[in-house]
């Protein structure tokens, strides 16, 4: 099925009275931007629209990219959800003809709002205050305990979607898309999660079952309880919402990561962190249980060895975000991610604090002069009520990263401009970088991976006869293309007496990386001892 754009549901929910199917929805008001447009707050393959219905409020999720078997895994999981009866999850309608949109009925979900915050949100405001993380750790164990007990998964336990409610920090789930429920095991995931809470393994092999939640609960645990600890953490390791403690990057390589060290200065920690260490080396599915791991059991055996001091000479690893990265210079394309979140890198030129024709009060950040073809933050009422700082004209010359739904364009044909947005209405949306993390954010990937550094000495340790550092499980099918360059390089040397080790190529982005064959005849070991050397050296 081809689903409506963002622009055509913006225009649905304009006049959602006569085009929503639901009689409360009908009903309602639908939350819009200062520009009086229709205000989605989520992306992906579903957008999520605001109704206010009385003292109700409703989050309604529309389809704009395909996913498998939509309908009958909704159906599956709201059905599993009924009979739960949780207060881990909310309820929610599944309506397969819930909007007209041109003509065509499309399905949409009627979900009832979360109370509270979103954990990344929650964790901006209050990581650095005494106490106030002390109770999720306890709450983490008790909801993994319960998924165990219920075999199910909810696919992306991730800041974003856990709710954090009440004195006593009470959780909820929200955003089921890539719920496993046993009845829909044979329509395999539809979603990868954040990366920055998922074992390194799990895109290459995209599991679905009721163990995939596993390892973001462990990294989560572990997480809150160092920044319960010591909040200084939080700078440290340059978290925010979308990232706390960890990143992708430690787990692939936790001997050279700064978090697994600081943590390892922890006495109360250090011993779970070792055991993460041999979780992210490990296959996923030897991951344990949260309950297991806080108990030390079925832990991974490891010979990787975490100190207090991160590894040096490591190459460092591309900037791994949740999100694709966009240039906020670059609208044109920016422009063709319209419908998607995205993360946006730049440097501010321009910002402009007013009040709309409603009197609300904005604020408009420009990466551009406002007369032409440019991307900015807009920052609309709610954004002001949730916020801790507001942005002024001190601004300017900053280098920001924002992440959020790329907003249709508006164009306003008497000043002959055209402006594409990200609205931030919560805090942790926005960040303030320095010009050298803004670069590297920018920069593709690093031409030497830390995996492949791994494959290749794991590959000469079999041959000299020494223990291998890593599984074989660990290497990934993209490292292959680097390597194999650089052995025809050496070889090629080898045969012209030219024994300078060659430059590497630049490593092709994930999208255009594929697997090589594998050799029938490996190199001799003389050659692998240059390229040791080289590598290594």
């Amino acid at each position: 099925m081809a689903y409506p754009s963002f622009e055509q549901y913006n225009n649905a929910f304009s006049a959602h009275q006569h085009l929503l199917a639901d009689p409360e929805l009908k009903k309602g008001t639908v939350t819009k931007t200062g520009l009086g447009v229709p205000h989605a707050i989520s992306g992906g393959f579903a957008l999520t629209y605001t109704i206010k219905v009385g003292q109700k409020k409703y989050a309604v999720r529309c389809f704009h990219r395909e996913s498998k078997s939509l309908e009958r895994r909704y159906q599956a999981i709201a059905k599993r959800l009924a009979q739960l009866n949780s207060t881990y999850f909310l309820n929610f309608n599944f309506e397969p003809k819930g909007i007209n949109v041109n003509g065509h009925a499309y399905p949409i979900v009627k979900m009832a709002w979360a109370s509270g915050v979103t954990l990344g949100e929650y964790l901006e405001d209050n990581h650095g205050r005494k106490g106030a993380l002390a109770s999720l750790p306890t709450s983490l164990l008790a909801l993994s305990i319960y998924l165990e007990k219920e075999r199910i998964a909810h696919g992306d336990m991730s800041p974003g979607n856990i709710m954090i409610s009440g004195a006593a920090s009470a959780i909820q789930l929200i955003d089921y898309d890539g719920m496993f429920v046993e009845d829909i095991r044979d329509l395999g995931n539809s979603e990868l999660g954040n990366i920055n809470f998922q074992h390194p393994d799990r895109k290459a092999k995209n599991p679905f079952s009721p163990t995939m939640d596993r390892f973001s609960l462990i990294a989560l645990s572990l997480a809150l309880k160092g920044l319960n600890e010591d909040p200084t953490l939080w700078g440290k390791t340059n978290s925010d919402a979308d990232a706390i403690v960890f990143r992708a990057s430690d787990f692939i390589d936790p001997s050279s990561s700064v978090a697994f060290s600081e943590l390892m200065r922890k006495p109360a920690l250090a011993t779970q962190a070792q055991n993460f260490a041999a979780v992210c080396r490990a296959p996923l599915d030897k991951t344990p249980s949260l309950e297991d791991f806080l108990a030390g059991k079925n832990i991974p055996a490891s010979t990787l060895q975490i100190t207090i001091k991160p590894m040096d000479g490591r190459p460092k690893l591309g900037y791994m975000g949740v999100y694709d990265v966009l240039d906020a210079n670059n609208y044109a394309l920016c422009l063709h991610r319209v419908g998607d979140k995205v993360e946006v890198v730049g440097r501010i030129v321009e910002v402009k604090l007013d009040k709309a024709r409603n009197g609300q009060p904005y604020i408009f950040i420009n990466f551009g002069p406002w007369q032409g073809k440019i991307f900015k933050i807009a920052i609309w009422s709610e954004g002001f009520a949730a916020i801790s700082n507001k942005p002024d004209t001190s601004y300017v010359g900053k280098w920001v990263s924002v992440v959020g739904l790329m907003e249709p364009p508006y164009t306003n044909n008497r000043f002959k401009y055209s402006h594409l947005s990200i609205n931030v209405a919560a805090n942790g949306q926005m960040t303030i970088i320095s010009e050298v993390e803004a670069k590297f954010r920018l920069t593709p990937s690093s031409t030497k991976s830390v995996q492949a550094l791994a494959t290749n000495r794991e590959a000469l340790d079999k041959i000299k006869g020494r223990p291998t550092t890593a599984p074989a499980s660990q290497i990934p099918a993209a490292s292959a293309p680097l390597n194999k360059d650089i052995l025809d390089s050496l070889r090629r040397a080898q045969g012209s007496g030219n024994t300078q080790p060659p430059q590497a190529k630049a490593t092709p982005t994930r999208q255009q990386q594929r697997p090589q064959p594998a050799r029938q005849n490996p190199p001799e070991q003389g050659l692998m001892g240059k390229f040791f050397d080289w590598l290594f050296t």
